[in-house]
C-alpha cells in the first residue's frame, strides 16, 4: 500500500468501521487502527434512524440490520405514575423515507458485518492492538504516533481520520476543545428477558418514562429488553449493579417480580459536548472524538455514521481532484451545525422531559407532548426532527 495516498482511520467503532467502507468502494486505500487487541462486543448504541438506514443501504449493510433486528415504527413518551402521555407512529412519514421505522439491533452487530465486508477489500489495511497516541501533519500530509505490541511506530498517509471516541487522543493533539457539561444524574442499565410487554400491555418497544425521582428508558430488543433508570441519590455504583437492587428497582417499576439480569448491567454519566472544530488541516473527527450527547432518542451512534458517510463522501473528492482541502471546511459546518442545532437540542429536551422534577415545568411538558402527537401538522414535523431526517437534510444542503 503506498503509504502517500492512503488514508488512516484511528478507531475500530460504527463511525470508523463506515468511514473505512465508505473510503474503501471508492478504491481508496485505507489503514485502520484500533486499540483493541480483537474485536470487542459492547453493548451500547442499539437504535437506527431512519437517515442511517438509507446510509446503510448504500454501503449494501442494511439487510442485516432488517432481517436480525426488531422494527419498531412506534414509539411513546409516558409518565411512570399516569401512564401514556403521546405515542408516535413514523408510518405517518412514509411518503419521505423507504425506512418508516426505527430498528433496534446493537451496535455491535453492525461491527461484525462491516468487519466481514472490510475484509472483501486488498486495499484495506485492519490492525489491532494498535492504540493512536497522537497526529500531526504538514502540507503534503498526515501521520499519526501508535503504540504497537512491537513498541511506538509512525504511520503516514494523505489524510487523517479521528474515530478513536470521547477521549480522543487525535482530537487532543489538535488542540480543539469539547465544550460542554457533564448531567450530575448517571444511568444505571440492566438487560432482562422478562416479558415486560407482558407486564405492560399498552407499552411500545421504546417508551421514555418520565418521573422527578427515577425515570426510566425502556428498548425492546430482538432478545430481550433493556431498562435504564436515572442512577439514586448516594447509592454507589457496585450498589445499583448488584442482583438484588437491581431485582427490586425493576419489580418496582413493573408492579411484579421475576425480572432478573441477563446479558448487561452497567452505569455511566451522560455528557453533552461538542468539538469547537470538525476538521485542522488534513485531520478531521468522526463520531464520539467530534460529540456525545445524551442518549435519550438514540441519536449518537446514528450521528456518527452521518459524519462517516459525509466525510467519506468528500475525501474521496479531494483524492479523485474534484474538490480541494477547503471542501473539509463544509463538512465541519454541516456536522457541527447537525451536533449543535439538532442532536444536542433534541436529546437534551429528551432528557428534561423525562428528569423534571418542577410539577408545573412538567404539566407543560406533557402537554406539549400531547400536542404534538394529537396535530398531524405539528406530529409530522416532530417525527420529521426525531427521526433525523429534517437536521440531516437542512445540513446537507448547507454550504
Amino acid at each position: 500500500m503506498d503509504e502517500s495516498n492512503r488514508i488512516i482511520v484511528a478507531g475500530g467503532g460504527p463511525a470508523g468501521l463506515i468511514t473505512a467502507l465508505a473510503l474503501a468502494q471508492q478504491d481508496i486505500p485505507v489503514l485502520m487502527l484500533e486499540t483493541q487487541p480483537i474485536p470487542v462486543d459492547h453493548r451500547r448504541a442499539t437504535t437506527f434512524h431512519p437517515p442511517t438506514l438509507e446510509y446503510l443501504r448504500q454501503l449494501g449493510a442494511v439487510d442485516s440490520v432488517i432481517e436480525n433486528g426488531r422494527i419498531t415504527p412506534i414509539w411513546q413518551f409516558r409518565d411512570r405514575k399516569e401512564g401514556l402521555v403521546a405515542e408516535f407512529d413514523l408510518a405517518a412519514i412514509k411518503d419521505e423515507t423507504d425506512y418508516p421505522y426505527r430498528v433496534q439491533y446493537e451496535q455491535m452487530n453492525l461491527n461484525k458485518v462491516l468487519y466481514r465486508m472490510l475484509d472483501d477489500y486488498d486495499h484495506v489495511d485492519i490492525r489491532f492492538g494498535h492504540e493512536v497516541l497522537s497526529a500531526d501533519q504538514d502540507a503534503d500530509g498526515a501521520w499519526v504516533q501508535v503504540k504497537t505490541p512491537d513498541g511506538e511506530q509512525t504511520l503516514s498517509g494523505l489524510f487523517v481520520v479521528g474515530a478513536d471516541g470521547a477521549r480522543s487522543n487525535v482530537r487532543r493533539a489538535l488542540g480543539i476543545g469539547f465544550e460542554g457539561f457533564t448531567y450530575e444524574e448517571k444511568i444505571v442499565q440492566y438487560g432482562t428477558h422478562f416479558d415486560i410487554g407482558a407486564a405492560l400491555p399498552d407499552v411500545s418497544g421504546v417508551a421514555y418514562i418520565s418521573d422527578p425521582d427515577e425515570w426510566c428508558v425502556l428498548l425492546h430488543l430482538p432478545e430481550y429488553w433493556r431498562i435504564s433508570f436515572s442512577s439514586r441519590d448516594g447509592e454507589d455504583d457496585e450498589t445499583a449493579l448488584r442482583d438484588d437492587v437491581a431485582e427490586a428497582r425493576m419489580a418496582a417499576f413493573l408492579g411484579q417480580s421475576g425480572a432478573t439480569v441477563a446479558l448487561q448491567r452497567s452505569i455511566w454519566r451522560i455528557h453533552q459536548r461538542v468539538a469547537d472544530d470538525f476538521r485542522k488541516g488534513r485531520i478531521a473527527l468522526v463520531g464520539d472524538a467530534a460529540h456525545i450527547n445524551s442518549p435519550m432518542g438514540g441519536m449518537g451512534m446514528n450521528s456518527g455514521v452521518h459524519d462517516a458517510v459525509n466525510l467519506a463522501e468528500k475525501l474521496g473528492q479531494i483524492w479523485r481532484s474534484e474538490a480541494d482541502d477547503s471542501i473539509l471546511d463544509r463538512y465541519s459546518r454541516q456536522r457541527r451545525h447537525v451536533a449543535l442545532e439538532d442532536v444536542r437540542q433534541q436529546t437534551i429536551r429528551n432528557t428534561k422531559f423525562l428528569n423534571e422534577k418542577d410539577p408545573a415545568a412538567r404539566r407543560a411538558s406533557q402537554d406539549a407532548m400531547r400536542a404534538a402527537a394529537e396535530d398531524p401538522e405539528k406530529r409530522r414535523a416532530f417525527l420529521m426532527g426525531s427521526s433525523m431526517l429534517a437536521g440531516l437534510r437542512a445540513a446537507n444542503a448547507m454550504e
